[in-house]
């Protein structure tokens, strides 16, 4: 896991869970076959904005999901 780091959050300084960390919990709920489908289709659409955002996370995804973005 990737360090947190430090934020200012409605004026207050706090210490938040980093971009990496926060993709890695994502990809745990996506991956979870127990998990509702409706929650595990919010995570990939949540990890598929992250990705479009920051496509130096794609890396961590499972090949589908990659080929998936990659299809655009």
């Amino acid at each position: 896991m990737g360090p947190s780091v430090d934020s200012e959050v409605l004026g207050i300084r706090v210490r938040i869970a980093s971009l990496r960390d926060v993709t890695q919990g994502k990809l745990w709920a996506y991956s979870d076959p127990h998990r509702r489908l409706s929650k595990r289709k919010k995570d990939e659409l949540d990890l598929i904005r992250l990705a479009e955002a920051n496509p130096e996370l794609k890396v961590l995804y499972p090949s589908d999901l990659r080929d998936q973005i990659d299809r655009g």
